[in-house]
């Protein structure tokens, strides 16, 4: 020991070339005459453990062959030196520089340990998570569920990485077999992965990177395994995806990252890739950006490649994902084209495979970066050739090319046109032709438009390609978007006219060539036959009548929208006369049939009741309630009315919103009556609009002419779409106002909400006891209106206190105390404050500083955490601080009006958020080092 007189322990650094210390420079740890060198070497190989975890206590025993309170006793002196390598915060142990801790104490290690750590490695990565025990959707609160990993993450996180630093850094262990760390780390890799249930494969998820740093072929090896087995383990992590909602996760980031990481090494980029190719094979599709397909893009992105590949070894790698997965190759290189791919968040880059140079050059030199484009944009031409869907992607894509590649797609073109290839399919290529010569005419002024040259050419091969039947070459007239069809960039009315008399003269040559039978087998091919009906009525077209009945009963909906299409154009073009013409003689069943076609609107009522003579309920029972085709708003009352009368509410509510939306109000009565009707309506769901209803339901809480009771029932019955989490722009108002002032009211929310105390047993709901319970739970959680707050800023303490105490002598009674306790306290942080005394009022400040009102304090200080919602993390704190601040200064205030409980709370808050500022400040300090 040196003697300078510090109390503090310290460390002698020996230098000898014997015994354990044949590398001939090693740090021993000798502190106070006690060597601890091995302990930390051990714990090198350990990384990281949480000692609130009893199971990664058990882990360390099974490594140290001794208690973990006798060896964590020698650590924590470790730990307490001057310049520590190790780091404890709250029961989690970590390294600062592990790597080179690793390095100054790893020829403590000897065989036994290292064959040890195998043992331990393989049975901690081999366990699965019981979390996917759990359907996809509640995963996310697998902990809710008791459900998870026996031991904790970090300890998976610090053992995986031991794994990769002994493979990695293997000559480090001189007093230990030579190759023996490699050995180990490819023997657990294939041990561990050699499973293909998927269970496993998404349990490892978080430690795949590491398992292939460790040992990469081994772990390609045994991903190539599971991918191509019978279990199909990546089949179905694909397809528990989920939407990429909060329920949502994707189960193979860790797999994709693990191979980008690999893709780096020249020797390792082929193996990666067809890989990578073998799994998009796989690959449903998804929400997630993270897809096999795009980590091959990122990795062989001409104007930022993501590996160490020189560009012959990258064509090579291509060439085999091409020859193996051609569809997949197809799909990485349309991205790799110019100006497809313009971003990149890049890729995973090893942490301990020294795959990177320091000198290695990220940006390619324009010689580099055009010899890929060139290459890339004549392997798009070759791998077109293969079918007639990737000849019209190409020809998506042909302004991207190099003016060689493009030439050799005009040429491919010019073939295809010639080919005995079946019409349907050259009819595709040839829209797409079309689609791009026109955009590029359209807009040749653009900097991304095709030369003039380059349009001519196209235009020459459209006019090879284009059919010769015309009920091929004009279906593209009736498809989703008309202004996809505009050839010019002149007037929008005059191309639109100009559009419906080519659909009109379309539809007369294949009436005249294949008459009204032609026509409905063209109806058949389009995407919008109520179109082709349209123009069949403009071309003055007549369909018979008992064609017209029979196609408005059959079950075919091309011929449905066929005739809808017809009827209306027929009833613009001819009026109420035309529709009196042909209903002669029509039965009830087929007039009802044709009226659901004409517009909704008093004209068809009119005519609609002259015919049926009060037997018209079928019409409204099932007519579409477009109000918008209606002329005033005395005619929309009478639509709303009549669906009312005949159990339509969500239909009703539509017209009134048409109503509200233009008058700027609505009759208070029928809205009324409509969202009362429309709580118990057998009408389909998927027909009402959320934002009209909430729309109306805010209309009637400013009206002076509802009453406070029907509002209730309208609030309560729509609370899931009002409630504050669910709209931002209204909430229940008079439900919050009920709480706040009728303490029964507050004290039956409890009980529908939450469990008594007193019960021993769970009861068991139905459906609509549970939803009951949810209203009320929903409510209870965002209510903050202060009992006896008559106005911002002002408080009747007497009102309050009333309030209060009957709540209290209740929820006592069924055993809700303390849960009610806990949303008065939340409902407590809206607080009006007391001008020229406090932030909060003295009178709401000293019931939070009653010693017996504990669970207040608690509700108190959760919607003070809660307040913040989502929210930026900021990597100097400085949010944190500023709350810290905030809370520290509100405490001071409250401590000086003698409320000592309540300022203690607000103390701890403060230190709460001083803490998570110091713990962001650290982790973002760690990331840049």
């Amino acid at each position: 020991m040196s003697n300078d007189n510090t109390p503090s322990p310290q460390i002698e650094q020996e230098h000898s070339g014997t015994g354990h210390n044949v590398a001939g420079d090693l740090t021993i740890y000798n502190i106070d005459n006690v060597d601890l060198s091995t302990e930390l070497a051990i714990a090198s190989l350990i990384g990281c453990w949480n000692e609130k975890n009893s199971n990664d206590i058990s882990i360390v025993e099974a490594l140290i062959d001794e208690s973990y309170s006798s060896w964590v006793k020698k650590v924590r002196v470790i730990e307490g030196l001057d310049n520590s390598p190790l780091v404890h915060n709250r029961g989690i142990w970590k390294f600062k520089d592990r790597l080179n801790t690793f390095k100054t104490v790893s020829s403590r290690l000897f065989d036994p340990h290292i064959k040890n750590f195998k043992t331990t490695v393989t049975e901690v990565l081999s366990t699965i998570d019981t979390q996917y025990e759990l359907k996809p959707e509640n995963r996310f609160a697998a902990s809710i569920y008791g459900k998870g990993f026996p031991h904790s993450t970090v300890i998976r996180e610090g053992l995986s990485e031991g794994l990769a630093i002994i493979a990695t850094a293997q000559n480090d262990l001189s007093n230990c077999s030579k190759g023996i760390g490699q050995f180990v780390a490819s023997e657990v890799v294939s041990s561990v992965l050699s499973c293909t249930d998927w269970k496993l494969w998404a349990s490892t998820q978080d430690v795949q990177i590491m398992l292939a740093e460790a040992a990469p072929d081994s772990f390609i090896d045994a991903a190539e395994n599971a991918v191509s087995s019978t279990d199909k383990p990546f089949d179905s992590l694909f397809a528990q995806e989920g939407d990429g909602g909060i329920t949502g996760r994707n189960y193979l980031t860790g797999l994709l990252w693990a191979l980008e990481g690999l893709a780096w090494s020249p020797e390792l980029l082929s193996r990666s890739l067809v890989l990578l190719g073998e799994m998009d094979n796989h690959d449903p599709g998804g929400n997630w950006a993270n897809r096999p397909s795009n980590s091959i893009a990122n990795i062989l992105l001409p104007w930022l490649p993501h590996t160490t590949a020189n560009i012959d070894l990258r064509f090579a790698a291509f060439n085999a994902l091409k020859r193996e997965f051609p569809d997949t190759a197809w799909k990485v290189i349309l991205q790799l084209l110019p100006d497809n791919m313009r971003t990149t968040f890049g890729t995973h880059t090893p942490t301990y495979r020294k795959f990177i140079p320091d000198d290695f050059q990220k940006d390619p030199s324009d010689e580099e970066y055009n010899k890929q484009i060139v290459h890339y944009c004549q392997s798009a031409v070759q791998l077109a050739k293969q079918d007639s869907i990737r000849i019209a992607e190409l020809v998506d894509n042909l302004a991207n090319l190099t003016k060689t590649a493009f030439d050799s797609a005009i040429d491919l073109l010019d073939s295809f046109a010639s080919s005995n290839t079946d019409d349907e399919e050259k009819l595709s290529v040839w829209e797409h032709c079309l689609e791009i010569r026109n955009k590029h005419k359209k807009f040749s002024d653009a900097q991304w438009a095709m030369p003039q040259d380059q349009v001519d050419k196209l235009s020459v091969v459209i006019r090879s390609l284009k059919p010769t039947d015309h009920r091929l070459f004009n279906r593209r007239l009736f498809g989703q978007r008309s202004y996809d069809l505009f050839e010019d960039n002149g007037n929008w009315r005059e191309q639109e006219e100009k559009l419906a008399q080519m659909r009109n003269e379309a539809v007369t040559s294949i009436f005249n060539d294949y008459e009204i039978s032609g026509l409905l087998e063209f109806a058949e091919t389009i995407y919008r036959p109520d179109l082709a009906g349209n123009a069949t009525s403009a071309s003055g077209i007549n369909i018979p009548n008992e064609l017209m009945k029979s196609l408005m009963t059959n079950d075919n909906s091309s011929f449905k929208q066929f005739v809808s299409g017809y009827v209306w154009s027929k009833n613009h073009l001819e009026g109420t006369p035309w529709v009196r013409d042909v209903i002669t003689n029509w039965e009830h069943d087929e007039l009802i049939q044709l009226f659901l076609l004409l517009p909704f609107n008093m004209e068809t009522w009119a005519l609609l009741e002259a015919t049926l003579a009060g037997n018209e309920t079928a019409y409204w029972e099932s007519a579409y309630s477009n109000a918008y085709h209606c002329d005033s708003t005395d005619d929309s009352y009478y639509a709303v009315d009549k669906l009312l009368e005949n159990n339509r509410p969500l239909a009703a509510i539509d017209c009134l919103s048409r109503v509200l939306n233009s008058d700027k109000s609505v009759d208070e009565a029928r809205a009324i009556t409509a969202l009362l009707m429309a709580i118990n309506t057998s009408e389909s769901s998927k027909s009402i609009d959320v934002y009209h209803l909430s729309e109306i339901v805010k209309f009637l809480q400013k009206s002076d002419n509802v009453s406070s009771d029907d509002l209730v029932k309208i609030e309560w019955a729509y609370l899931p779409l009002i409630n504050r989490k669910s709209n931002d722009d209204i909430y229940p108002q008079q439900l919050e106002n009920k709480l706040a002032s009728e303490p029964e009211f507050f004290c039956e929310m409890i009980q529908l909400a939450f469990r008594s105390s007193n019960q021993e047993e769970i009861p068991e709901l139905n459906e609509s006891q549970k939803n009951i319970a949810n209203n009320a739970y929903d409510l209870l959680d965002s209510w903050n209106t202060i009992p006896g707050s008559v106005t911002k800023g002002n408080f009747e303490k007497d009102t309050f206190y009333d309030w209060f105490n009957k709540v209290k002598v209740s929820c006592e009674e069924t055993g809700h105390l303390g849960v009610s306790y806990q949303i008065i306290g939340k409902a407590l942080f809206a607080s009006p404050s007391e001008p020229d005394v406090c932030w909060i009022h003295s009178d709401l400040a000293e019931l939070l500083n009653r010693r017996e009102l504990d669970d207040v304090r608690v509700g108190f200080r959760n919607a003070i955490y809660n307040s913040r919602g989502a929210h930026y993390v900021d990597p100097e704190g400085k949010p944190e601080i500023a709350l810290a601040d905030d809370y520290k200064n509100k405490a001071n205030q409250i401590e000086l009006l003698g409320f000592q409980r309540f300022a203690r709370m607000l103390r701890e808050v403060a230190e709460s958020y001083q803490s998570e500022a110091e713990s962001i400040i650290e982790r973002h300090s760690k990331r840049q080092d």
